[in-house]
Formats: structure tokens, C-alpha cells, sequence
């Protein structure tokens, strides 16, 4: 029996330790990949594609992505859930599976996400940290650190902190969270919220933060950054590990239609 296609809204956390990214690559083990590989398989037809709502990083993590794909398949939602969570290795995890409008687009229908960067200030670093933060055993001053973050909330070009190699025309971005969160001693996380992010753009601004921090930044560096848009007066790129998608909202979760 032939089942009707339908757009379904996939939820899912995973660990980017052992991941060349979320994007299909050829020859490459990605998150994208292999969740297309066993939706396909599920499918048992043509394979199935998968959209998702940020393309993160190799060894970026994400604690929830979004996804949105068609599928034909016999299988409820729930039913497809616990397949999912079969076939899935255990470094990829899926959070929900729902039946969506066939409009839904994860990427476009985005109106915020939300990244952490962790870092790990201890002298010789957690060794139960050392996949999911930046170790950082040199002198910083959080007061500097946290004097600059004000001045990145708003509505500008971060062509200054995109990667050299970002393909995006249109560079403006509002930026609406910039902040810092001790979460015990020797750990402080960054987290920063937009309608949309740059290329290594939040991993560029920890670098930056990071030198401010340490003093051999200027606390204008970040305004200087942003006016002139050459990324190279900005800090290095940070350390990919140490970066967590948190979060991507939704105009119907708002509401409550779509959580």
C-alpha cells in the first residue's frame, strides 16, 4: 500500500566530537548523513532529504537542532521516533518527531537560535569537559571579558567576524543575547542569541572576547571590528568544541502549536 508523503519536524541532540559537521559531505560522517541514511532506509524508496535548520560545525554539538524532511512511510510519528532512535548511533540522538504543515522550512521559518561556548578556566582542565568546552588555563579578567559584550547587541554587519570563506551576501544579523553565565567555579559559559549567524561567526567573537579578556586586546576592539568589517583585527577563531547549538525558536512554539 502506497502511503501520502508528508513534511515532518524533527528535534534532535547530538555530540559533534566524531562529526565532520551537520552537512552531507562525500566520504564523511556527518549528522545530516546519517540521519538521511536511515530515514531512507525506513522509506525504503527514493532517499530521503533532509533540511536542517543551521549548518553547525565539525565538532560543534548541538543540545537541539531542528530538521524537516517528507517522508512516505506507514509509520506514525511516534512509531518513527523510536525507529529513529534504533537506527541512530548513540553520539546522534532525535528529542521529537511531529507531523508539521507542509510549509514548514526549519532553516527559513527560524526567528532566533541560540548558541553556548563553554569555557573551562581550571589550572589543568576536567577531564569530563575536555569534549564540550575550551580549556583555558590563562589569565582572565571576566570583568573586561563581560565590559565588551554590551556593545554586540543589535542590528549590524558582522562581516568583521565571519569566516573568511562565509558565502553569505547579506552579512546583517541582529544579535539580541550577548552574555556571560558562571556555571561553577572554573566554568563560564557565553551565550549569544540572533535571528541568524555568520560562518565561525559566534567561535570569532569568543576568540576576540577571549583576548579582551586577557588583556592584550583593548576593550574597543569589538566596536573597531564591527565599523571596519576586516576580520582580521579580530581574536582567532575559538576552538570548535567548546560550542553548543542550545536552541531554535519558532513563531509557533511562541504560541505553544508546535512544542
Amino acid at each position: 500500500m502506497k502511503h501520502a508523503p508528508r513534511r515532518v519536524r524533527l528535534d534532535l541532540a547530538y555530540d559533534g566530537t566524531s562529526f565532520a559537521g551537520w552537512q552531507m559531505q562525500r566520504s564523511q560522517r556527518t549528522v545530516q548523513g546519517m540521519i538521511e541514511q536511515a530515514l531512507s532506509e525506513i522509506q525504503g524508496a527514493e532517499r530521503v532529504k533532509v533540511r536542517g535548520a543551521g549548518r553547525t560545525d565539525a565538532g560543534v554539538h548541538a543540545r537541539q537542532q531542528v530538521a524537516d524532511f517528507e517522508i512516505a512511510s506507514r509509520l506514525d510519528d511516534a512509531s518513527l521516533e523510536r525507529a529513529l532512535s534504533r537506527m541512530l548511533p548513540a553520539d546522534v540522538r532525535p528529542l521529537r518527531v511531529a507531523t508539521t504543515a507542509a510549509t514548514f522550512h526549519a532553516q527559513n521559518d527560524a526567528v532566533s537560535k541560540t548558541y553556548r561556548y563553554r569555557l573551562d578556566v581550571s589550572p589543568y582542565g576536567d577531564p569530563l569537559q575536555s569534549r564540550y568546552a575550551l580549556h583555558y588555563p590563562y589569565p582572565l579578567e571576566m570583568r573586561r571579558l563581560q565590559s565588551a559584550l554590551p556593545s554586540l547587541v543589535g542590528r549590524r554587519d558582522w562581516s568583521g567576524f565571519a569566516a573568511s570563506g562565509c558565502d553569505k551576501i547579506d552579512r546583517v544579523r541582529t544579535l539580541s543575547e550577548a552574555r556571560l553565565e558562571r556555571i561553577t567555579e572554573d566554568t563560564w559559559d557565553l551565550v549569544f542569541s540572533a535571528d541568524g549567524f555568520l560562518q565561525h561567526m559566534v567561535r570569532n567573537l569568543v576568540g576576540t572576547l577571549l583576548e579582551i579578556g586577557g588583556g592584550r586586546m583593548a576593550e574597543t576592539t569589538i566596536q573597531e571590528v564591527l565599523s571596519s568589517g576586516d576580520r582580521r583585527q579580530a581574536g582567532p577563531t575559538a576552538a570548535a568544541r567548546g560550542l553548543c547549538l542550545e536552541r531554535v525558536r519558532y513563531a509557533d512554539d511562541e504560541r505553544g502549536a508546535s512544542t
